[in-house]
């Protein structure tokens, strides 16, 4: 109901601004005042925007006939010529605007699809883990969307699975495919909880890809056993994980290929056991490609950053991680921003 009414108000408004200007036309003399004709692309032009092109070709041609009118009223000299004119005028109007509201609203559904692919991408709220304290902090690049992605999910035999990636670009395209391989890490996290072979059937469904091109992500994939507080992960061509709270790298066991570059895959799965204390944190280098000046922070600076943060719970860290990352740099960010905790409960 509240859309027929703005309707009724806008075409009021088209109706009224042309009724102004024919009454202007008539009330002065259309001789000195040939100009006041112009005016019409006002309504003209307000049609196209509030109601497409084909509202403004119909407002034009009336505003054409109430100029006509006027004229059969107040005579104008060489009027054919006259109403050429302004037909012609007014067709431009119409048709810039035409444009210009086309160009509005494919950035406006744009925009909508991309952040939609970003809340699929980097969901705002974490799903309740059995034995785990989760955490998560996603802010977008200077682009709006690029390939970053998390997720956080309950696999096979009472595990919890963790997947942290990163497509090779920036833009709509990378997203579509976070967005593509997000969902089969989801599928096959169902099924096995084997990090390397979780990696390993991602891989093979990256480069089955239909249509596929250089399509090249990164990612670390986690396993945590709430049972006997072990950590299993593989590393293919990201950021290895960080252990909490000494902030020391863990090995990846095998080679870190990024996804995408081969059909063999020389990965391995490493296991850890947590204390009630530790926990492991996974980022993408958005944390440490930041720069100040002509500094970047490297992953050095951001274990610096961390220092101070490393016994807090796993949703206060990483949103203290991520305040002091962007309160370090002094630039916008040119990459997505996305960090991951993982603790046990005690």
């Amino acid at each position: 109901m509240s859309g027929d009414h703005s309707s009724s108000v806008r075409f009021a408004s088209v109706c009224a601004a042309a009724l102004l200007v024919f009454a202007v036309w008539i009330a002065f003399d259309a001789g000195s005042h040939a100009g006041v004709g112009f005016f019409y692309a006002i309504p003209s032009g307000l049609a196209t925007w509030w109601f497409g092109l084909r509202g403004g070709i119909v407002t034009a041609l009336a505003c054409c006939g109430l100029y006509t009118l006027g004229a059969q009223i107040d005579p104008v000299p060489d009027f054919g010529l006259a109403l050429a004119i302004r037909a012609l005028a007014f067709a431009a109007v119409v048709a810039v605007v035409s444009v210009l509201r086309e160009r509005l609203l494919v950035l406006e559904h744009s925009s909508e699809e991309l952040e939609a692919i970003r809340q699929a991408l980097t969901p705002s709220s974490l799903p309740e883990l059995p034995g785990i304290d989760a955490g998560a902090a996603f802010v977008a690049s200077e682009y709006g969307v690029s390939g970053d992605f998390y997720l956080l999910t309950n696999g096979p035999d009472n595990s919890t699975i963790a997947v942290v990636g990163d497509v090779v670009g920036h833009g709509p395209k990378a997203a579509r495919l976070a967005t593509f391989i997000r969902a089969r890490f989801a599928a096959f996290a169902a099924n096995t909880s084997d990090p390397a072979e979780i990696l390993a059937l991602a891989n093979a469904a990256l480069l089955e890809r239909p249509g596929r091109e250089e399509d090249l992500i990164s990612a670390v994939c986690l396993r945590f056993q709430a049972e006997d507080s072990t950590l299993a992960y593989a590393v293919a061509g990201h950021p290895p994980p960080m252990h909490l709270p000494s902030l020391e790298e863990l090995r990846a066991e095998g080679g870190t290929l990024l996804l995408g570059v081969s059909t063999e895959m020389p990965l391995a799965t490493a296991t850890i056991s947590l204390d009630r204390s530790d926990g492991v944190l996974v980022y993408t280098d958005g944390a440490t490609d930041v720069q100040q000046g002509e500094t970047r922070l490297g992953s050095d600076g951001f274990s610096r950053l961390l220092a101070p943060l490393v016994k807090l719970p796993a949703r206060v860290l990483v949103q203290e991680a991520h305040k002091a990352v962007l309160g370090w740099t002094d630039r916008p960010l040119s990459d997505d921003l996305c960090i991951l905790v993982l603790r046990p409960k005690g």
